[in-house]
């Protein structure tokens, strides 16, 4: 089973993470870091690295971070040349996402789940009235 990793500002991954298991139970290998006000950015980095290597048991951990080129997301960049777990980044972290990748991260190898989890965030974006008219055809 694919472990998964939330990077973001602040508390943004706990309350996603607590939301996901408002809809889906109790998840297991799935663990949050948030950078808050004030953060060492080197601690921070060796933060990510050490959940990465604890929480992979052999399929790799699917990391998401909130924001393209920001601080959570540089931190999974730089851990990359000291990582020995297999792990893939996302970025533009979305409610879709993060429940496609618990839900079928025991269905597919990390690269596959992050193709998956990459289309699952595109398909999640829609406009309410645009869907309501689609609809009524």
């Amino acid at each position: 089973m694919v472990a998964v990793l939330l990077l973001t500002h602040e508390d943004f991954g706990k309350a996603m993470l607590k939301s996901a298991e408002l809809v889906l139970g109790s998840v297991e290998r799935v663990k949050t870091l948030g950078l808050h006000r004030g953060d060492d950015i080197t601690e921070f980095c060796g933060k990510v690295k050490k959940e990465i290597e604890e929480l992979n048991q052999n399929d790799g951990v699917l990391v998401f971070a909130d924001l393209f080129g920001a601080s959570p997301y540089n931190a999974a960049a730089i851990a990359s040349s000291n990582v020995e777990a297999p792990y893939k980044c996302i970025t533009g972290l979305s409610f879709p996402m993060l429940l496609e990748a618990i839900t079928m991260r025991n269905s597919y190898d990390l690269e596959e789940l992050t193709k998956h989890c990459m289309q699952s965030g595109k398909d999640g974006i829609k406009e309410l009235f645009a869907e309501l008219a689609s609809t009524k055809d």
